[in-house]
């Protein structure tokens, strides 16, 4: 489970004992995240603001990496589930009309990055096998028993993705430096690498013919775009300072966010504070989504923990 040790590097706690030697490491603690969820208004001179703020997930724990599905109705994300032996990493949804959480599908591995598909049902995953490795996977909870899982190909250490129209995966395969390079894969199930060292963020723009991530080479990062069409790099915008995580929401705007502090951008050329956050028991934005309307966003955001 790279991605997962990844996360949880240097979180292991011990504590020395009388002869200053290290007991054994207890099981890693997860960083704990909520999902709040906020309604996009448009103001009469033009600029956006927030309203609401539901914490849909409300819970202490993992949870994180949500994506609205293509209706809009539902919000699918990862979720920590305790277990005698640590946890696993099982996909969760969130009905927007009953407000009711429940898992999507329930496996013997551990799921990430719960994607919806372009065409029919179902949706992708980054899962992890018996041996550690991580593959992108087809889950379908309509299917009959024994037919709900599919891996898609043999590209594995896949780490994050999404796709393009006519059957385009683009994937964050993680390499020797512990971050990822950027590969794309055609219907002919031929991976080629494009890029090195690229963040964690695949956007697609509203009609799933671009794909937009971010150059971590630059200082500030900078978000780029590509089609499968014509693979060749096309600069976009930097992002604010410090930040790896965005979104593209249907309506062509960027949002960021940083801390405390969300941003958007309009034009692709400048980004504005929209919001500045002030709940006590959270802090930092990790990731955000819109919904396909354009009108409604959720944020994550980490928990504050008793030593902050």
């Amino acid at each position: 489970m790279k991605i997962l040790w990844l996360v949880l590097l240097g979180l292991w706690t011990h504590v020395l004992g009388a002869e200053d030697k290290p007991a054994t490491p207890a099981v890693p603690a997860l960083p704990g995240n909520e999902i709040l969820l906020y309604d996009i208004k448009s103001l009469p001179d033009g600029l956006l603001k927030l309203e609401g703020g539901q914490n849909i997930t409300q819970q202490p724990g993992y949870d994180s990496q949500p994506k609205f599905s293509a209706d809009g109705q539902f919000i699918f994300y990862t979720h920590a589930v305790m277990t005698d032996t640590g946890f696993q990493m099982d996909i969760w949804q969130h009905d927007l009309n009953s407000g009711k959480n429940q898992p999507y599908l329930v496996t013997a591995e551990s799921e990430y990055s719960p994607t919806p598909l372009l065409h029919g049902p179902g949706l992708s995953v980054v899962q992890v096998d018996a041996a550690g490795d991580q593959y992108v996977v087809l889950l379908n909870n309509q299917a009959e028993p024994g037919k709900q899982s599919k891996r898609h190909s043999d590209l594995k250490q896949v780490g994050y993705f999404n796709w393009t129209q006519g059957g385009h995966l683009w994937s964050f395969v993680l390499n020797e430096h512990n971050g990822g390079d950027l590969y794309r894969q055609g219907p002919d199930m031929v991976a080629n690498k494009l890029a090195d060292n690229v963040g964690r963020a695949f956007i697609t723009d509203a009609t799933a013919q671009t794909i937009h991530y971010v150059d971590m080479n630059t200082t500030p990062h900078r978000i780029h775009r590509r089609t499968a069409k014509d693979t060749t790099a096309t600069d976009v915008m930097p992002l604010p300072m410090g930040v790896e995580d965005f979104t593209l929401d249907s309506q062509g705007r960027f949002w960021a966010g940083r801390d405390n502090t969300l941003f958007v951008s309009t034009d692709q050329r400048r980004w504005y504070i929209v919001h500045e956050f002030n709940d006590p028991n959270l802090h930092q934005i990790t990731r955000l989504t819109t919904n396909p309307a354009a009108d409604r966003i959720a944020i994550v955001f980490a928990e504050k923990t008793a030593a902050e």
